[in-house]
């Protein structure tokens, strides 16, 4: 039994809540990146709000900080790649923020700059799952290996914004697809 579960956890993706997260959005992302990556995803027990990488000059969170907090958990690392989601403004140094970053094993994305509240528009429960969804599907990209591609249509390419990231939507083009195959089945 125990070979099956470390086996399964391996080629697998863990789902991780850092502070409030609505439920719902976990349950649909889970279930939407299940089918993108053909891959099992688990929701795995949440982290506590980030204080740690909080900037009180910038008021956002620092993206680094949370990404070195995800990897740290050992209960997390069985699992081929983590996603954190946080609902806090996220930054990196050089960025006024970004919507997410990855590095080779784990991921954090915000829910924050997705919604349209944020930019005193009425909200759009459909298109704010929509761009989580590409969000996650973009950062996990990363984690495969996987750089920006040119292609405004495919969910690697680079968001200046959330117009590009509304039109690019969540899928792979065919040539990220293909490298997506050999840079995962590479691993095992």
């Amino acid at each position: 039994m125990l070979n099956l579960t470390l086996s399964i956890g391996l080629s697998a993706i863990l789902l991780v809540p850092i502070g409030e997260i609505d439920k719902k959005v976990i349950q649909v992302l889970r279930d939407d990146l299940n089918k993108v990556f053909k891959k099992p995803v688990f929701i795995g027990k949440g982290m506590p709000e980030p204080d740690y990488a909080y900037n009180m000059k910038r008021n956002q969170f620092l993206s680094t900080a949370i990404l070195n907090a995800l990897l740290k958990q050992k209960e997390y690392a069985p699992y081929e790649k983590i996603l954190g989601l946080v609902d806090h403004d996220l930054f990196v140094p050089e960025l006024n923020f970004v919507f997410g970053q990855a590095g080779s094993k784990a991921a954090v994305i915000s829910l924050t700059r997705l919604r349209q509240s944020f930019y005193r528009l009425s909200e759009d429960q459909n298109l704010f799952h929509q761009r989580i969804l590409t969000e996650a599907v973009h950062e996990l990209g990363h984690t495969y290996g996987l750089g920006h591609c040119e292609n405004t249509r495919c969910v690697m390419f680079f968001s200046n914004s959330l117009i590009d990231t509304d039109g690019k939507g969540s899928e792979f083009c065919l040539s990220c697809k293909n490298k997506l195959q050999k840079l995962s089945t590479h691993h095992h």
